[in-house]
């Protein structure tokens, strides 16, 4: 996705068509073009097709997520995790997330978090979060990727259930075998009245072939605030 020939041709008409722009316009666009190339990719920058998946981190060499530009790998990719999250006081639930890749550069990722906020299971507040995500891969290097993401959001708590949308960024460094680091966040700004969510997480991964083991920290903020850790596992498939 390089908008090779939509940009030249918007500059053309604006630059032919309308010789009365003031510079403070030019620039505006200009400015306007470069974040839609940083956000999707430079000229010269590696295709969806240059790059493909591995089965699995580490499955080879050193390679994470991605081999190297021109090695052949999966065109596809699916990760599924269930992560465990407590204060280790009166907030205690779970995070269970699938991400489907059908082409490198994109990941549709679909997350539903389940808390219970209080001493006692039967009597605790419940607060549901459901979040699907488009993820676009930005960078696709073979032990560093880099991600962005715009979604839709439900939270849910007393029976009372709220719509809204959410964006994100993140990363994934797969810096020594057997190990890696991701770190992510995203911001959730729902419709009917009420304060927005944001989350911040970052995780260690250790990888057992198809499987992996994930320990990390995360914090909930703004409606909900809290800080806990986060502890699970899951596999690629």
């Amino acid at each position: 996705m390089k908008f090779r020939t939509t940009p030249y041709l918007i500059l053309f008409l604006f630059f032919v068509g309308s010789p009365a722009m003031s510079h403070g316009q030019i620039n505006f666009f200009i400015d306007l073009l470069y974040e839609v190339n940083f956000l999707f990719g430079f000229e010269g920058e590696p295709r969806a097709a240059d790059t493909e998946f591995t089965s699995y981190p580490y499955d080879l060499y050193d390679d994470g997520r991605y081999r190297p530009i021109g090695e052949v790998g999966r065109k596809m990719s699916t990760k599924a995790q269930l992560l465990l999250q407590s204060n280790e006081r009166d907030i205690f639930g779970g995070i269970a997330q699938i991400q489907f890749s059908p082409i490198s550069t994109i990941t549709l990722d679909l997350n539903y978090r389940q808390l219970f906020e209080g001493d006692v299971l039967s009597e605790a507040e419940k607060i549901g979060i459901t979040n699907f995500t488009f993820q676009y891969n930005r960078l696709r290097n073979r032990r560093f990727n880099l991600w962005w993401d715009v979604g839709l959001s439900r939270y849910e708590e007393r029976d009372e259930s709220d719509w809204g949308i959410s964006g994100g960024l993140g990363f994934s460094w797969f810096f020594k075998q057997p190990l890696s680091l991701h770190t992510g966040y995203r911001y959730h700004e729902f419709l009917d009245a009420g304060a927005g969510l944001s989350s911040f997480n970052i995780r260690m991964q250790l990888h057992l072939k198809k499987y992996f083991i994930s320990g990390g920290y995360q914090n909930l903020g703004n409606r909900i605030s809290i800080n806990t850790w986060l502890m699970g596992g899951g596999m690629y498939f």
